[in-house]
């Protein structure tokens, strides 16, 4: 199961810098340091500053492309700032300064110049030429000359811009003049090889087919009129039988002879009129003869008076011959007007598209006209900047003198120390979250799955070993009982008498822990058996002041019986089995089955029996007797064990079929606080034993059933 993510609270932050506050004094204290020499050791250096304006004209704009052209007028403050401190216009103010008779010459290399100039914008027109050198001088002297020469390179760009415009201007000129002739005499050579003059002549010809589509459909009525004449005297003659002498009216021949005349004078007129105009003399002439035509048919009455019978016979005759003839004129006027509509139309449509293309070329020479006027007056313009010669750039402000410059030493050693401090917490920070050893109860909750029993803290006294007797009322001593009472709490539900003491690697304290544990169970008035089950490097014999010549060992190999290995400490309640003779082979003794005898056995004499053993990871002893007792205590020494060796030492164990019954984190570097804080935490909210057991009063221990002594109970 992964740990979860660890989460900082203020305490920790609080107790991360605590922890290394002796590093962080010392960054801060290097951080100013150097700060402090730095800054007095700093030279002093002098500054001077001119100020330039930046005239804001208004930009070009060229009539070939209908755009605004970037000019030297529309570039921004930035781009003139950097020609300000341009390499270039350095070696001219070099060349300058070596040059003047003013104030002396100076002779430098445009590089210190470029070293010395900064140039900054100042919105919305200017821009601000400091220089800081060492030479007073030489400071005042840069920052004038740099802006004099900046402003003189600014005219000479302006013209050359300028004439760069003329030239451009000029060769456009020259494009727009030739594609103005080109345009013109195209438009010459197709009106004459056309004919067309005019755009009215497209019109005149519409106007003529209206009038012959007019004229056509007049003509149509007068043949259906004629017809229907026809069809009633052919009825008439067919009805007559008896001829009658009486006077009836009957149609006037003059009439129909001056209409038979008007029919071909109209179709002559009409022919006429598809060829000329109305002002033609000859279309005149004829329109004249129509307009008498039609006076006399006007004067003519309709009919006249004639005898009936035989004579009104003949009369039909003759009047529905003259009818007939009629309607033939009238039939080839139609078919004469049908073919001066179509040819007209054609006539209409071809001058149309040919009008259109004289407009299209037009339009393009008036284009071509206004191109070229546009570009006349702009090289008009162009050449009367050209001839003002003006630049863009002008001085507003000079340097009078230079201003000294040097770092504060004060404000450079708060400085420092302030940057200093946050360094120095930061790579506090940094430390404690590459620290992957366990240091802390939480990191025991968070990076293991092993339950915490408590923590000794470290100081001076626990050289002496002993700590529960020497100094029985020092936090080391406390924290010892605190541990029994945590142990008591743990063994609750499942009650044991054997416990096995070991650790990860050498030297994090198993061996003065198991002593310290057996002696505050033993006054607390449990019988105690403590055994050294260390047969590479015992040390219990040396804290208790005891003979190791007899032991574990020698009840192992049958040397000895139980009672007569036991020794008895200055301690009541506590007895000692050393390890005795260091064997060759403590792996094959500690796993032989005369252990497992031993084991059973020594369970009878005692109420709790504690195993001293070699560290688990390094060597296989401890996992052999986790196999065989009861239950297993972990030692861990704070910020010397790795979250990777003790959870090795947990699978060990585990994959072994041993009990873990929780750690111990043992030599806790903290502060009083921090220690009540921890005691607290701990043991009234259920890290050191069940959740179920926080109301209780008081508990009786799980190890034996005796009552525990009196004298204790004043301990925590």
């Amino acid at each position: 199961m992964a740990a979860p993510a660890r989460r900082l609270e203020a305490r920790d932050y609080v107790r991360i810098i605590h922890k290394r506050k002796w590093f962080i004094v010392a960054i801060a204290a290097v951080a100013m340091l150097i700060g402090g020499i730095y800054a007095a050791s700093y030279p002093t250096r002098y500054s001077a500053a001119a100020t330039v304006w930046v005239r804001r004209q208004s930009p070009q704009f060229f009539w070939t492309t209908g755009q605004q052209t970037p000019s030297r007028e529309q570039a921004s403050l930035e781009t003139q700032a950097a020609l300000a401190a341009s390499t270039e216009n350095a070696r001219k103010t070099a060349d300058r300064l070596a040059a003047r008779t003013a104030g002396g010459s100076i002779i430098v290399q445009p590089t210190e110049i470029v070293d010395s100039i900064s140039v900054k914008v100042q919105p919305p027109d200017r821009i601000r030429i400091e220089a800081l050198n060492a030479r007073e001088h030489h400071a005042v002297a840069f920052a004038n000359e740099t802006a004099q020469t900046f402003v003189e390179t600014s005219a000479d760009l302006r013209r050359a811009e300028d004439r760069a415009a003329v030239e451009f201007l000029e060769d456009q000129l020259e494009i727009a003049r030739k594609d103005l002739g080109d345009a013109l005499d195209e438009k010459q050579q197709l009106q004459k090889k056309w004919g067309v003059t005019t755009s009215d002549a497209s019109a005149h010809l519409v106007a003529s087919v209206d009038q012959y589509k007019a004229a056509l459909s007049t003509t149509k009525a007068d043949l259906a009129a004629t017809n229907a004449r026809i069809a009633a005297l052919n009825k008439e003659y067919a009805d007559r039988e008896n001829p009658e002498t009486q006077q009836l009216p009957t149609i006037n021949p003059v009439r129909v002879g001056l209409q038979q005349e008007l029919v071909t004078t109209r179709l002559a007129l009409v022919k006429l009129q598809a060829r000329y105009t109305a002002d033609h003399p000859a279309v005149q002439q004829l329109q004249t003869q129509v307009d008498e035509l039609n006076a006399q048919i006007q004067q003519e009455p309709a009919t006249i008076s004639a005898p009936t019978g035989v004579a009104r016979l003949g009369q039909i005759r003759a009047e529905l011959a003259n009818t007939q003839v009629q309607a033939a004129d009238l039939r080839g006027r139609i078919s004469v007007l049908q073919d001066l509509i179509d040819t007209t139309q054609d006539e209409s449509l071809d001058l149309i598209g040919k009008e259109s293309e004289l407009a299209q070329l037009e339009d393009k020479a008036a284009l071509t006209r206004s191109t070229f006027e546009g570009l006349l007056q702009e090289l008009r313009d162009n050449k009367l900047k050209e001839a003002a010669k003006g630049g863009t750039a002008q001085i507003l402000d000079q340097a009078i003198r230079a201003r000294a410059m040097k770092p504060s030493v004060p404000r450079a050693l708060i400085f420092s120390a302030l940057l200093g401090l946050f360094a120095g917490i930061m790579l506090a920070l940094l430390l404690e979250a590459l620290d992957d050893t366990l240091r802390t109860p939480e990191d025991i909750q968070r990076d293991t799955q092993v339950a915490f029993l408590g923590m000794v803290p470290w100081t001076d006294s626990d050289t002496n070993g002993l700590v529960t007797l020497t100094t029985p009322k020092s936090p080391p001593a406390e924290a010892f009982r605190t541990l029994r009472s945590n142990i008591n709490f743990a063994l609750v539900d499942q009650p044991a008498k054997s416990f096995l003491i070991t650790s990860a690697g050498a030297g994090e304290g198993k061996s003065l822990t198991a002593a310290n544990l057996a002696v505050v169970f033993a006054q607390a008035g449990q019988s105690v058996i403590l055994v050294d089950s260390d047969l590479r490097r015992p040390l219990l014999h040396r804290l208790f002041d005891c003979d190791s010549s007899r032991g574990l060992t020698s009840i192992l190999v049958g040397e000895l019986a139980l009672p007569d290995a036991l020794q008895q400490t200055r301690v009541d309640n506590l007895r000692l089995l050393t390890s005795g003779p260091l064997p060759p082979n403590p792996a094959e003794l500690l796993d032989s089955a005369a252990m497992a005898t031993f084991i059973d056995e020594v369970t009878h004499h005692a109420d709790i029996v504690l195993y001293d053993s070699p560290p688990a990871v390094m060597l296989t002893d401890a996992i052999l007797l986790s196999s065989k007792l009861e239950r297993a205590i972990l030692i861990a020494e704070s910020g010397q064990v790795t979250q990777r060796a003790f959870n090795e030492m947990v699978r060990l164990i585990t994959h072994a079929r041993g009990n873990i019954l929780g750690a111990i984190l043992n030599k806790v570097k903290v502060t009083a606080g921090d220690y009540y804080y921890y005691y607290y935490y701990y043991y009234y909210y259920g890290y050191g034993r069940d959740k179920g057991e926080e109301q209780r009063p008081s508990v009786q221990s799980p190890i034996r059933s005796l009552p525990t002594d009196d004298s204790d109970s004043q301990n925590p």
